[in-house]
């Protein structure tokens, strides 16, 4: 049972990992500029005029990435859901339209926590098959974020900027630049959109590639134990001006 326990926690996606759901349209672009930091602006001066600015509240967000185990034994892995439980964002919006929105998201992976048994529980189906024990999630965690992974020494945040926002509410369409592990690409995604005079929530999903970002999957004894090369990112986000 030790050395199954041990297995297991290898199995930690070293990169992140997703499911077979389609994957958004990646733009055409191979890459993409990460746009100048509105958060940085924000610290260095005021927000722009014209507009309103948005202000996260993470306690009232969530942010979720979902991996999934693969290889030729999957039986034998977990299914894994990361949180974080701090980030930090602003979005600011202009009086009329979309076209000239700006937003920032940025995750500190050390941030990152991993496997709660209140979140596979919530999740229900294969995610609340099996337990995972303390030193699975610790196992994962330490692949997550170790140098064959993220490289969380190395690059510490996941950076999620706007850089096109169109869409009628409720439903809204983005193209953001996401910088995962040193590595910017486009991605679109939709978003969900539920907007009152103090309250505005988003919410969605984007499927993108450890590959796309310079990380291999996490693989063992031949691919027999492995990571799913795509990850989920699943999110809702309370803002307040």
């Amino acid at each position: 049972m030790r050395r199954r326990t041990l297995l297991i926690s290898a199995l930690g996606p070293a990169g992140l990992a997703a499911c077979g759901t389609p994957r958004p349209a990646v733009l055409p672009a191979a890459g993409a500029e990460a746009p100048p930091s509105l958060l940085d602006t924000l610290t260095a001066q005021a927000a722009p005029t014209g507009g309103r600015l948005w202000r996260l509240d993470p306690k009232a967000s969530t942010l979720r990435i979902v991996a999934f185990r693969g290889g030729a034994a999957p039986q034998l892995g977990h299914h894994h859901i990361l949180q974080a439980s701090s980030f930090q964002s602003a979005l600011w919006l202009p009086s009329k339209g979309l076209a000239s929105a700006q937003g920032e998201l940025r995750v500190p992976l050390a941030a990152l926590q991993v496997d709660d048994p209140a979140w596979r529980a919530a999740a229900g189906g294969e995610f609340n098959e099996k337990p995972v024990d303390d030193d699975a999630r610790a196992g994962t965690l330490r692949n997550l974020l170790g140098p064959q992974g993220l490289d969380a020494t190395a690059h510490p945040e996941v950076r999620l900027q706007l850089l096109r926002l169109t869409g009628a509410t409720p439903w809204w369409l983005a193209e953001v630049a996401v910088t995962l592990a040193g590595i910017t690409r486009p991605y679109r995604l939709a978003l969900g959109v539920q907007q009152g005079a103090d309250s505005l929530r988003l919410s969605g999903q984007l499927a993108l590639r450890q590959t796309d970002h310079g990380r291999q999957p996490f693989s063992i004894l031949g691919g027999l134990l492995a990571m799913q090369d795509d990850v989920l990112l699943d999110f809702s986000l309370l803002w307040r001006p």
